[in-house]
């Protein structure tokens, strides 16, 4: 168990020192707007793993088998539901109406796969009431039917994949031979769908989808991010402030020089390419000890044990596996993290000996810790919580035209920045609603500073540019202008412009 404990600590230096040299700090440490995948989420999952390290036992599975039936029901329902346009939620989705709670079909059908795998195996091996196996037996097919409906290939081979986990060990338990041989086909079926999702070989049409082509060119932009910044990559979170320099003619050509990506949409490249080469390493080492206890654990039990670890360890493969091509998503992060803290600490099958040689006294640490972190934590949640929900206030509003209403407007557009935390996607916001209320030089001051502290935010330099060509100072508007040629280099658009605001500011100087 000390393994874990080391690697963990390790992992987390490395993003510590990665942190460190992130040039925005404030995205460094909680992450971009919408992602929030810093520092504090990266250790606050290596933290759930060690929990389920220390926590997880073989004889002491049956609460989380309990959560996870209830937890599986209610995804598949309500993802089933939301197909039939049945939903109390009104989300703003660009995509199909299959999000369940995560916001995006991709997101959905991963955490989908990850409890139809969980719920699979415990069909299996559930020893007490049979109505839980049946409902148990129902969300796999709810989460099947779901993820379908969510038109979600990944999903399905996720779920293929942990599901054929348990089922080879489970007819390794009764025919060696046919497992062997089921482990051969899979392997090879495995190798032809990968293939199809890369749009080669017999199964293309069955797996092929464009967006894999998409993730391609985050994923070249990614690499690029890497070899350039080896060491410590770009800063933690900070792909989205880099990829407009470091993507290609390729995906400016295809989708065009507007879209753009805030993820690499493979999660170890993303930890390279905005953590560099040490956080990497840390990430490979206790993802490979992950592994290597699942395997142990499988080696060290039998019967319907062996099934329940053949379970949980088909789970966290099935989250692994979609992490190759998604997002870092803490909706689905945070159970691959205990589920592999749950592959750890299964593969224990004796008392801990720091659990054994613990004093009577020395439990009281443990507790004032976490009830320290937890306040620490709830702290930090409301001052993000109540700046998010000004801002969603004041974006309901329709801007004055004059008069003591319009100063109120004004008030409420910078309060968002006055919760201790001021995210940089909030300030650029605020100074946007601000600008277009005549509160000009307030907008161009908190901008200036912004740039000031961070000269990659796009977004920032983007809207002060604008700011100044509305109000005829294209003059003033030229060098940020120029910045962003050298922000987003392949958007030639940004050349026109400058030669309108250059024009604009000749005919102002005569």
């Amino acid at each position: 168990m000390w393994i874990a404990g080391l690697l963990s600590a390790i992992y987390v230096a490395t993003l510590f020192v990665a942190f460190v040299a992130t040039d925005n700090k404030f995205i460094g440490m909680f992450g971009d707007y919408a992602r929030r995948t810093g520092f504090l989420s990266y250790f606050s999952l290596t933290v759930f793993f060690l929990a389920g390290a220390y926590l997880f036992r073989l004889n002491r599975i049956e609460i989380f088998e309990r959560v996870t039936i209830v937890v599986g029901f209610l995804l598949g329902i309500y993802g089933f539901l939301q197909h039939y346009n049945i939903d109390f939620i009104k989300w703003n989705n660009p995509y199909n109406s299959v999000l369940s709670s995560l916001g995006n079909p991709d997101f959905a059908a991963a955490a989908m796969s990850i409890f139809m795998v969980l719920n699979f195996g415990f069909i299996l091996t559930y020893k007490k009431a049979k109505w839980v196996r049946a409902v148990a037996g129902v969300n796999v097919l709810v989460l099947l039917i779901t993820i379908i409906f969510a038109q979600v290939r990944q999903g399905l081979l996720a779920a293929a994949l942990g599901i054929g986990i348990i089922v080879i060990v489970w007819i390794h338990q009764k025919q060696k031979v046919a497992a062997y041989g089921l482990t051969a086909l899979s392997a090879v079926g495995g190798v032809a769908a990968v293939m199809g999702m890369l749009n080669m070989g017999p199964l293309v049409k069955y797996f092929y989808k464009v967006s894999v082509t998409y993730r391609g060119d985050y994923w070249r932009a990614g690499w690029h991010m890497f070899t350039s910044h080896p060491f410590f990559g770009v800063g933690l979170d900070r792909y989205g402030a880099y990829f407009r320099v470091y993507r290609d003619a390729t995906q400016v050509a295809r989708r065009g020089p507007e879209v753009i990506s805030n993820a690499t949409h493979d999660v170890p490249l993303q930890l390279a390419s905005t953590g560099g080469i040490f956080v990497l390493l840390g990430f490979l080492a206790l993802t490979g000890f992950i592994a290597w206890r699942g395997i142990v654990a499988l080696r060290k039990s039998s019967g319907l044990e062996q099934i329940v670890v053949a379970t949980i360890f088909g789970a966290w493969l099935a989250y692994e596996a979609q992490s190759i091509i998604s997002i870092d998503n803490l909706g689905i992060a945070i159970w691959g993290w205990i589920l592999g803290g749950a592959v750890v600490g299964i593969s224990v099958i004796e008392i801990p000996v720091e659990m054994k040689n613990a004093k009577p006294g020395s439990s009281l640490l443990q507790p004032m810790v976490s009830g320290f972190l937890g306040l620490v934590m709830l702290v930090v949640s409301v001052l993000f919580f109540s700046a998010e929900g000004a801002m969603h206030s004041i974006q309901s509003y329709n801007i004055p035209k004059s008069g003591p209403t319009l100063a109120t407007y004004q008030y409420l557009a910078l309060k968002p920045l006055t919760y201790g935390f001021k995210d940089p996607h909030f300030v650029v916001l605020s100074a946007t609603m601000l600008a277009e209320s005549g509160a000009v030089s307030t907008a161009e001051k908190n901008l200036i500073s912004l740039i000031k502290s961070d000269s990659h935010d796009v977004e920032a330099v983007d809207l002060l540019a604008t700011v100044y060509e509305k109000t005829n100072n294209a003059g003033a508007a030229i060098p940020y202008v120029k910045d962003l040629i050298k922000l987003d280099p392949f958007n030639t658009t940004i050349n026109t412009r400058l030669q309108k605001d250059e024009a604009s500011a000749s005919v102002v100087k005569k």
